[in-house]
């Protein structure tokens, strides 16, 4: 039997853990009193908020929060509230031969709950993470935020979810009208190469040439893909004025004469001219316009210099004087690839652009690589 004084420690223990109970209940009483003063503040916002204490428990949710619990099939009369929503979350797991989607909702759990955890702690001053949140029929997307809250004690922090479905359908419809806008000049640019191609296959093949070395220039010098697919589209019509150049000037097995010259050397104004009215997203009528002019200036038709000259004319004058070298004339056979070599390397940061030359070199070079690589011993 328990002697007096053991009885008498353990009515003593008793007694401090129900006021230990009574404390901890009336502490939550408080902190939920505490969150509500704060209701009509998140009940004005669109988001989604909730307001949690230290240990993660949910003390206040809004009205929008409610809402889309309601439409989502609630079953919490509370909405939550009183929940842990660190145990939530740690307790989204994917089980043994779950499926993508279960993955990446454990996944996302778990991003969340080591954020929540951070910023509950001090470490972080804001965790902010986009998700999806699909159903079998429609598709929606959330910014999830969460941020310390200054100012009250029992409460943490916010934690608000912010549907971004409608920004997000504007945006797919604004890149799928981007993308069907891209598709419509591409196959402008390809009507007019084909214009070119009817009249003079050297013309055409000789641009189909330059695109390609422009792209492995591009390529080099990191272009990004807006500006890279524009360049390819320049590269494609750079000659498109030849299209105004008499077709036996245009062919002739010798040497042109003075005034021949002259009506050769029109090309790019031309092409220019014929261009100019077509609203690009990419500046194609001056890459057509420049891709004949030279740092120094001594380039045609207006005597541009250095920066006047845009990257794109820069980098398709290059690839256009090698393909020129390199590729048969009517007037002579091709020349070598070293030929090529010597007259881009002669003008490099004179004439060429120094940049757009040791871009493509180095190109060549890593092209010679790997064809050594590739040969069979």
């Amino acid at each position: 039997m328990d002697t007096e004084d053991q009885a008498s420690e353990r009515g003593s223990l008793m007694a401090f853990e129900m006021d230990c109970e009574r404390q901890s209940s009336s502490a939550d009483v408080t902190a939920g009193n505490i969150a509500r003063t704060y209701s009509p503040i998140i009940d004005a916002l669109s988001a989604h908020v909730a307001l949690i204490d230290c240990n993660g428990t949910i003390l206040e949710v809004n009205k929008a929060w409610m809402r889309y619990s309601d439409a989502n099939g609630n079953c919490d009369l509370r909405y939550g509230i009183g929940s842990n929503y660190l145990d939530l979350l740690d307790g989204i797991r994917c089980c043994a031969g779950g499926g993508e989607k279960e993955l990446e909702d454990a996944s996302m759990a778990r991003k969340v709950a080591a954020g929540l955890r951070q910023v509950l702690s001090g470490k972080l001053d804001k965790f902010q993470i986009e998700y999806p949140c699909n159903s079998p029929t429609e598709r929606h997307w959330f910014l999830l935020t969460i941020t310390p809250f200054p100012g009250a004690e029992q409460i943490k922090a916010v934690i608000a979810h912010e549907d971004l479905t409608p920004l997000m359908r504007a945006n797919e419809e604004l890149l799928r009208q981007s993308a069907q806008l891209a598709c419509s000049f591409s196959n402008t640019v390809e009507a007019i190469a084909l214009a070119v191609e009817k009249r003079d296959a050297y013309t055409a093949g000789h641009q189909q040439q330059v695109v390609k070395i422009c792209h492995a220039i591009g390529c080099v010098l990191n272009l990004d893909e807006h500006r890279l697919r524009g360049l390819l589209l320049g590269a494609q019509i750079h000659d498109i004025g030849k299209i105004a150049v008499p077709i036996d000037i245009l062919g002739k097995p010798t040497k042109l004469t003075r005034p021949e010259m002259e009506i050769m050397r029109s090309h790019p104004e031309n092409g220019f001219e014929i261009l100019k009215g077509i609203d690009f997203p990419w500046p194609i009528a001056e890459m057509v316009y420049q891709h004949h002019e030279r740092l120094d200036g001594s380039g045609y038709p207006r005597g541009l210099s250095g920066e006047e000259i845009c990257l794109e004319a820069r980098i398709i004058a290059v690839a256009d004087v090698f393909d020129a070298i390199t590729s048969h004339r009517p007037y002579r056979p091709a020349k070598s690839y070293e030929d090529g070599i010597a007259e881009l390397s002669a003008g490099c940061g004179r004439i060429y652009d120094a940049a757009v030359v040791e871009a493509f070199l180095a190109h060549l070079q890593n092209k010679v690589k790997q064809d050594t690589e590739h040969s069979p011993n």
